[in-house]
């Protein structure tokens, strides 16, 4: 009796690692499809034109007079969404990936049920993958007191296959008029000031002017989505009055295949480079086509810096997989350096001095092939002064990796780095 269980087990098994293997190489297929720049305007001579490009290339329009608020780690970027949630009238609407249990996620959930009950109109979308730690009870006290409260993309028989497709923005707007994007999530390793393993390092951003209808659109995406309902009214989409000067373009992506418009923005902004291409990100696990584009901007003479998390990582298997890249980064003459004092959460591109791009985008297939994300590429010069000046912090607490770091991995570390790169797509 016992010998055919094992083998109906068995044979289970090999078909589940069939299927993996199978979905693995139809992503990394797509994931790989190289989008090929024909020409783009160069952000050093002629920024204007180059973010009308990039609008075109991303569906999108670049939107001016906005104020664009350069916030850093959990000590500026709590603050600033409670008070934002503390002042709404009429509206809050939130999306995130990730939700925990914990100090924060307890003062997130009180925030959001607070303002139910003073009668705002408070809707929350959790990823179901991404917050599946979030303790139930947070989400009956948010219920109870008012608050809408979905799931994205739970687990169904009949959706079973877009699991894998998450929801991975973070996105708060306040009344139609107030917005925040960027890489933060609701858990306690987003407090503090990015000094220590127990509290990352990370970039938000708030937003006020016409580009927070943007930001308010991808929220209304997802909720569509999750719900079935298309919140249009008023209030979620008001008039919007210029605010600053800072022009922003907003990148939605929603892929159904390779050719996301998370990866066209990305490829847009390293062949816009001319002077300086400075990344900062979680998980850079480059495909083939734009480690290339990486070393050609390189070659033709732009500073091509890549900054990523060292020995606190959230994933070591990201970790493994982004190593496998380095070899053909550092013959090209790529700088490649690991941040040292904590896990860096952020999402960011610094291209000559003017053009900033932030949000949710990771460096990495899944990101480009898979998730639902959002960012904002702005045009400024002050705003990418400021970023760049933070980069330079985080270069003097990073260390540069170097051939010799590459050389000394055994041969087991080796395979195991291509291991997790191959499945790089799925993790």
């Amino acid at each position: 009796m016992l010998a055919p269980i094992l083998t109906i087990a068995a044979l289970l098994l090999i078909l589940a690692a069939a299927g993996f293997i199978y979905l693995t190489a139809i992503v990394n297929a797509e994931a790989n499809r190289d989008d090929a720049i024909v020409s783009v305007p160069a952000i050093e001579t002629d920024p204007d034109a180059f973010m009308r490009a990039l609008a075109g290339a991303v569906s999108q329009h670049v939107l001016g007079g906005n104020e664009m608020t350069i916030l850093q780690n959990g000590v500026e970027i709590f603050p600033a969404l409670f008070d934002a949630m503390a002042s709404a009238r009429h509206a809050i609407h939130f999306s995130t990936f990730i939700y925990e249990a914990g100090s924060v996620p307890t003062r997130f959930a009180d925030a959001l049920s607070g303002a139910a009950r003073r009668g705002i109109e408070v809707r929350v979308i959790l990823d179901s993958r991404g917050s599946k730690k979030i303790p139930p009870e947070l989400v009956t006290q948010m219920c109870e007191a008012g608050c809408e409260v979905r799931w994205f993309r739970s687990v169904k028989w009949l959706t079973w296959a877009r699991y894998n497709h998450r929801n991975h923005r973070k996105l708060l707007i306040v009344d139609g008029k107030l917005a925040f994007t960027g890489g933060v999530g609701i858990a306690d390793e987003w407090d503090g000031d990015g000094d220590s393993p127990a509290h990352w390092r990370d970039t938000h951003v708030s937003i006020v002017g016409p580009a927070v209808a943007a930001v308010q659109a991808a929220f209304v995406d997802n909720w569509n989505e999750a719900t079935g309902e298309l919140p249009i009214h008023e209030n979620v989409f008001p008039v919007q009055a210029p605010a600053g000067d800072v022009a922003i373009c907003a990148i939605q992506s929603n892929p159904t295949s390779a050719t996301s418009d998370a990866r066209r923005s990305m490829a847009a902004l390293i062949a816009g480079s001319s002077l300086r291409l400075w990344i900062t990100n979680a998980y850079f696990i480059p495909t083939p086509p734009f480690l290339k584009a990486l070393c050609d901007a390189k070659a033709r003479g732009v500073d091509v810096k890549i900054l990523v998390p060292g020995p606190y990582h959230d994933e070591p298997a990201v970790r493994r997989a982004s190593r496998r890249t380095w070899p053909a980064l550092l013959v090209g003459n790529v700088e490649l350096y690991e941040f040292q004092p904590t896990m860096i959460h952020g999402k960011i591109v610094l291209v000559d001095g003017a053009v900033t791009s932030i949000g949710s985008i990771n460096f990495d297939p899944r990101s480009f092939a898979l998730n639902a994300e959002f960012g904002v590429v702005a045009l400024d010069e002050e705003i990418a002064a400021q970023l760049e000046k933070a980069f330079v912090g985080d270069l003097a607490r990073s260390r540069r990796v170097t051939g010799d770091d590459i050389r000394q991995l055994t041969a087991w570390q080796n395979l195991l780095d291509t291991v997790c790169y191959w499945i790089r797509a799925q993790l």
